[in-house]
């Protein structure tokens, strides 16, 4: 069954907290926690349930096939009464109890119990289906849906309008765990799995479909009308604030592939029998930690699966959401993690490894890295696997030569940790700045000059010149890299001592100065997007028009505006935008899963031709100071996820779409197209967006 893009309607540009369950195309869902592990104690108050549903024996009237998912919950049944769970603690709702009314009463009767801090095991098992939406905010005008025990396929149906009701909806499913997550409260915890493919085509085993054939529509369902919908998600009425979202549990979410992909069982080769594969992972990977005094976080959990899901089902590439997921499984607190990179592919016969990041995250020719079993957090605690150096490289892929063979049998299994970063910019020049103050501690010593010079001397993209474009300066409380204008870029304790601050600032200066030359074109792609003022809470392409001086787009402080996005290409794209800040900090925009409702690079497929706003949530509040903003847009017919190469740590300014500070005060004009770069390893098409922020005049009417 084709995927949600096959009628002609983007992806939706993102998926909130709970609309990620069920924005993969079948709904086979669990949702696991497990919250005991050998050697860890939880507080005596923490109690812990599990509410699993399993639908497999549908009757023959209804027109959906009998799959296996009371096998699926035996796994998860095992794995968690290895783990500690109490049996009277475990509900399982089955087949002709799992009808609507079943699955609310289950819920209601779980809210009830669960208490602050309680851990929560919920498990899905069951056909899914795409059925017409009851409201207007989704963009492809259909509901992912659970299709429970009394559901009758719609090639059975005889009344859409009776029968559509005996779906579980996904807005309905994700109030009840909205619910749940703030009845736990922000001590809790909830770790999605979801077992599914992509609606109405998932096979879990030969001639086993776990979805519909066909989505379930009324004979008026027109899906054109939904396209231009301001939102795809569960809550349109409801905004969770991140004030709120503090106060509810952490959730992650992980989802067996991608939107687009079927889900097949795999074979247990000790018991002989199916299995989904994602559940299959997840027994294997909590047999393969290694758990003792230090905990592995969500993220290493995934890495885990992933490996696994590479051997046994390697078409299939499931996916980690969540706003957890560097949280140390089953405790309380997060760890940091070292930016990595993933593989992409690993030729052993040569020991050459494809990464999936390039020039711009400083991959150019000759940059060097180092490759880590995956799940790694810092490196300085594990060994090598490999070290390796890039010969090759694009702007968003890049191809390295290990120094000795990978043992590891797959991409999955492996993370890359960049060791010296090489941009392909003309080098940064810089000059160290004596004060002009007299005050000896105000001015860098002729030692002090050494250390730095010495330090910096092995970067490649950084020269000293008496014609610099950056300057360090010494402070009397704190260090100083300016552009050569004067303007502060960022400042630093103390250049002497702090050697890898100095070198992480001019790192994202680089950055910055290549993505601000990054020209290239893909024949066929081609994205354009336009800031649309809102009117009354609306969209208004009229005003937006108004809003056009001399080619470029001019906003007024606390003026409310969106986001248009539109694919003017051939072929369909995924989009990423990087909003540039004058003093070389670069945000992301889209994806972005800092937010409370996440963004992920998987969301951004566009189709040719479609075109949409952003919803009510992401509308850009404009505040001073004045002067200009550039957003990067970069579309490719691969998915890339640019995110994590923007400088900001924590999230991007005031929210979404920055809080446009800090600007300069001149105006580039506006380019929408993208200039060829002349590389022939583009893999990707590049546009400008710049605009202007003015303050607003006393006479201007409030929109």
């Amino acid at each position: 069954m084709p995927a949600r893009a096959s009628n002609g309607i983007a992806y939706p540009l993102r998926k909130k907290i709970f609309e990620s369950l069920f924005s993969k195309k079948t709904i086979s869902v669990i949702i696991f926690l497990v919250c005991c592990i050998p050697g860890f104690t939880q507080p005596a108050t923490v109690s812990r349930y599990a509410l699993i549903f399993a639908i497999g024996d549908y009757p023959e009237a209804g027109g959906w096939p009998k799959i296996s998912s009371l096998q699926d919950v035996s796994y998860i049944q095992n794995i968690l009464q290895n783990q500690g769970f109490l049996p009277g603690n475990i509900n399982i709702v089955a087949d002709k109890n799992a009808t609507i009314s079943g699955i609310e009463n289950a819920f209601e009767e779980l809210i009830k119990k669960v208490n602050s801090g309680d851990i929560v095991v919920i498990h899905f098992s069951s056909h899914g289906e795409r059925v017409e939406a009851d409201n207007n905010n989704k963009i492809d005008g259909l509901d992912e849906c659970v299709v429970t025990y009394n559901a009758i396929s719609p090639l059975k149906s005889k009344n859409y309008q009776k029968d559509q009701a005996e779906y579980l909806r996904g807005h309905v499913l994700g109030g009840y765990l909205k619910r749940l997550r703030i009845k736990l409260g922000g001590s809790g915890d909830v770790i999605v799995f979801m077992d599914n493919c992509y609606s109405g085509g998932g096979t879990r085993g030969v001639s086993v479909k776990r979805g519909g054939e066909i989505p379930f529509v009324s004979a008026t369902f027109n899906p054109r009308k939904h396209n231009q919908s301001d939102s795809s998600f569960l809550y349109k009425e409801e905004i969770i604030s991140n004030d709120d979202e503090k106060k509810m549990a952490s959730y992650e979410v992980f989802s067996a592939t991608m939107p687009n992909e079927p889900d097949y069982e795999t074979m247990d080769e000790t018991t002989n029998t199916p299995v989904g594969s994602l559940t299959y992972a997840i027994a294997k990977s909590f047999e393969n930690l290694r758990l003792g005094s230090t905990y592995p976080t969500y993220r290493a959990l995934f890495a885990n699966i992933q490996a696994i899901m590479n051997v046994k089902v390697p078409d299939q590439h499931p996916l980690l959401e969540g706003n957890g997921n560097d949280r140390v499984i089953f405790g309380k607190e997060f760890k940091y993690q070292m930016p990595y990179v993933e593989i992409a592919s690993i030729d052993k016969s040569t020991n050459q490894v494809i990464i999936k990041a390039g020039e711009l995250a400083g991959l150019s020719e000759g940059a060097d890295i180092a490759i880590y079993p995956a799940g790694t957090s810092d490196t300085a605690k594990t060994v090598a696997l490999a070290r390796g150096k890039i010969y090759k490289s694009a702007n968003f892929s890049s191809s390295a030569i290990l120094n000795n063979s990978l043992s590891i049998k797959t991409p999955a299994e492996g993370w890359a940790f960049i060791t010296a970063r090489s941009y392909h910019i003309n080098p940064i020049g810089l000059k160290i700045v004596q004060s002009r103050s007299k005050n000896p501690d105000d001015a860098f010593s002729p030692k002090d000059i050494a250390t730095i010079k010495k330090y910096l001397s092995g970067l490649s993209f950084v020269h000293f010149t008496d014609n610099p474009e950056m300057i360090l300066v010494r402070g009397r409380n704190a260090d100083s890299l300016k552009t050569a204008n004067g303007y502060l870029f960022s400042a630093v304790k103390n250049m002497v001592d702090d050697s890898l601050m100095v070198i992480d600032k001019l790192e994202s200066y680089a950055r910055y100065k290549f993505l601000q030359t990054l020209h290239s074109q893909v024949n066929g792609v081609a994205v354009e997007i336009e800031l649309v003022p809102l009117v009354n809470g609306k969209p208004d392409t009229v005003e937006m028009k108004k809003s056009i001086r001399n080619n470029v787009f001019v906003a007024y402080e606390s003026e409310r505006l969106t986001l248009k996005i539109k694919n003017t290409g051939t072929r369909d794209a995924y989009v990423n935008i990087l909003d540039m800040q004058p003093d070389g900090v670069i945000n992301p925009v889209l994806p972005n899963s800092r937010l409370p409702y996440p963004i992920y690079a998987h969301d951004l497929k566009i189709l040719a031709g479609a075109e949409y706003f952003l919803p009510r949530e992401d509308f850009i509040n404009v505040s001073p100071p004045y002067g200009t903003e550039v957003f990067k847009i970069i579309a490719s017919e691969k998915e890339i996820n640019l995110e994590n190469i923007s400088t900001t740590k924590g999230g991007s300014r005031g929210g979404m779409m920055t809080t446009m500070e800090k600007l300069i005060g001149s105006s580039y004009g506006l380019s929408r197209g993208a200039s060829t770069s002349g590389n022939s390893d583009a893999d990707a098409t590049t546009a400008d967006f710049i605009f202007l922020i003015k303050p607003r005049q006393k006479d201007q009417a409030q929109n």
